[in-house]
């Protein structure tokens, strides 16, 4: 949901709003795909041809501009598995908002449009959102089923919280770039240094001659190993 107007929140942060005054829905891990004038519409392509069954279906319903998630409804499966292409044909699209002329309505009102729609398409490929009456109830949810987060929106804001993983590991360079550089990790995976503390305490550790480890909060783990979106929390240092 890179492409939205929607900011990423913590779990504490999200504890703090009033359920009564937001509407709380699951988060899938997929790409972010949007339905335009009978076309499908990534934020980088047309995907048209990748999701031929998904058009299909939006075309013969006539569904109005929309936007939504593409993603493969298997357990344990990730946005990544939606650029496969032996999954492109079993691909769904949950849709979670409507467009032009619709956007000019608030968004409770074009959510119930856009659930009576989906409902009565009533389509296995046509996935409806799920939602929760409360943060505590949807966070449940995410964790007992290893899901991607919540989404938690009114008729002005619009926020994600995602469930990550944390983990402890070590620095084993720092690559100098044009602002804060790259850190290196000992597992192979790059995050960016963040900042221009954090750089300098990096530099310090090393000229201490001791270890520098950073506390990483990060999506999952790629099939290559890598963190997928790691943020960087803190630098700890501790002896070699």
């Amino acid at each position: 949901m890179g492409d939205l107007n929607i900011t990423s929140i913590s779990k504490e942060q999200a504890e703090h709003l009033n359920s009564n005054e937001y509407d709380i829905s699951l988060k899938l891990d997929g790409t972010l795909i949007y339905y335009i004038n009978g076309e499908l519409i990534s934020p980088r392509c047309n995907r048209s041809d990748r999701f031929k069954h998904i058009l299909k279906i939006l075309k013969e319903a006539d569904m109005p501009n929309c936007v939504g998630e593409m993603f493969v409804d298997e357990k344990g499966s990730c946005v990544f598995d939606v650029s496969r292409k032996e999954n492109w044909a079993k691909c769904k699209f949950m849709i979670f908002d409507l467009l032009e002329p619709y956007n000019k309505m608030y968004y409770f009102e074009r959510l119930q449009i856009l659930n009576d729609r989906v409902e009565k398409l009533n389509n296995p490929f046509i996935y409806p959102m799920i939602k929760f009456k409360t943060f505590d109830e949807g966070w449940k949810f995410v964790v007992d089923n290893n899901c991607e987060g919540l989404v938690v929106r009114n008729n002005t804001n619009w926020f994600k919280c995602k469930l990550l993983k944390e983990e402890k590991i070590e620095i084993v360079a720092h690559e100098v770039g044009r602002d804060k550089g790259t850190f290196i990790l000992k597992n192979g995976s790059r995050i960016s240094g963040t900042s221009i503390q954090f750089v300098s305490q990096y530099l310090a550790i090393q000229q201490k001659g001791k270890k520098a480890i950073a506390e990483i909060e990060f999506c999952f783990y790629t099939d290559e190993g890598k963190m997928f979106q790691p943020r960087l929390r803190q630098i700890v240092e501790v002896e070699k």
